[in-house]
């Protein structure tokens, strides 16, 4: 009989738990825009880089199509102050001048012979001053055909073709940003994993206006989730890291889903309804149970396990003889709660 009690079995500690996707991420405006189109349903398996949403480009594109024909016509006239006056345009020019020289001179002749037979009264006074107009104008139009050559043979300013360059670089540094924009417009997701965003959402959001920042899919990782388990702090002595995990979920209660601790929370919390994580918990100097949450990866291939779905759970803490599994809460007992009486 006494043998009997020496036999070993697993010690197993149980609790309850709920499901959470190990990592959950979600893909959201990167910029203000309407909702152009949802690529993805509820269920959908997507890859990190996926192509999930599409907000509205046509203001944007309109905006890079007139930048990129800005940049053409810049381009055009930089080229040409950087090249220069063409050896054609200059002796165009000074034809120009050599005719307006010639006609200037016709024009002098012409009022001079107009003073004088005005002089002898021979032509009105209008029409002298007719003569004495056409000879100012060509002397103007003289004058700015010689300044054009001028401007021709100097060449280009350093100037100019600074003032020039910099409006490019200007234009093709506002095309590079429409560009980013237009990038930023699809929304990608962020992780691999799979859409939980419910049906309904991603058909309403579509047409809808957003910010930079607001929601528009949801992806949740779930091929590995991780089970949060809440155990007393009186079972918690026995609990390590690697120990092996077995769970029951209310949904599926003929299938059991297996894994191992990851983690053992450093603060213990007084709820133990599992709402409460060690982070986030206050320290309660009143009485009441504590509870100390504890996590485990559960392999989820058929992705049945659904975040937030509640069950049971055991750890299995290692093999101790039957006696020490029937007295071990009695002992515990006994060496605390009686160990403060002495």
């Amino acid at each position: 009989m006494l043998a009997l009690f020496l036999v070993p079995m697993e010690l197993k500690v149980a609790g309850e738990f709920r499901v959470l996707p190990i990592r959950n991420a979600d893909a959201r405006a990167e910029i203000e825009g309407i909702v152009e189109r949802i690529y993805v349903d509820e269920g959908t398996r997507v890859h990190k880089g996926d192509l999930v949403a599409r907000l509205v480009d046509r203001d944007y594109r309109a905006e890079l199509r007139k930048t990129e024909a800005e940049i053409a016509q810049k381009s055009a006239q930089l080229k040409l102050l950087e090249i220069g006056p063409r050896p054609e345009d200059i002796a165009a020019q000074r034809s120009r001048v050599a005719k307006a020289r010639e006609q200037l001179k016709y024009l002098q002749k012409l009022r001079e012979m107009s003073r004088a037979l005005f002089a002898r009264q021979l032509i009105s006074l209008k029409e002298l001053e007719a003569a004495e107009a056409q000879a100012a104008v060509q002397e103007q139009e003289l004058q700015e055909t010689r300044f054009r050559l001028q401007v021709l043979l100097a060449g280009s300013r350093p100037e100019e073709i600074a003032a020039a360059q910099a409006e490019l670089a200007r234009l093709e540094a506002q095309r590079r940003y429409l560009q980013e924009q237009i990038e930023l417009l699809d929304v990608r997701s962020p992780i691999t994993g799979v859409v939980t965003s419910p049906w309904r959402y991603l058909r309403d959001v579509v047409g809808t206006h957003v910010k930079k920042g607001d929601l528009l899919v949801r992806v949740h990782e779930l091929d590995t989730v991780t089970a949060e388990i809440v155990l007393p702090e009186k079972e918690i002595g026995d609990v390590q890291v690697g120990q092996p995990v077995a769970v029951k979920v209310r949904a599926y209660p003929y299938q059991t889903f297996h894994g191992k601790v990851t983690s053992i929370a450093t603060t213990a919390t007084s709820s133990l309804d599992g709402n409460v994580t060690p982070a986030a918990a206050p320290i309660d100097e009143g009485e009441g149970p504590r509870a100390v949450l504890v996590t485990s990866q559960i392999e989820n291939g058929s992705h049945l396990l659904k975040p937030e779905l509640t069950g049971k759970v055991k750890i299995y803490c290692g093999r101790r003889p039957i006696i020490d599994l029937m007295t071990r809460r009695l002992a515990r007992y006994v060496r605390v709660e009686f160990w403060s009486w002495w």
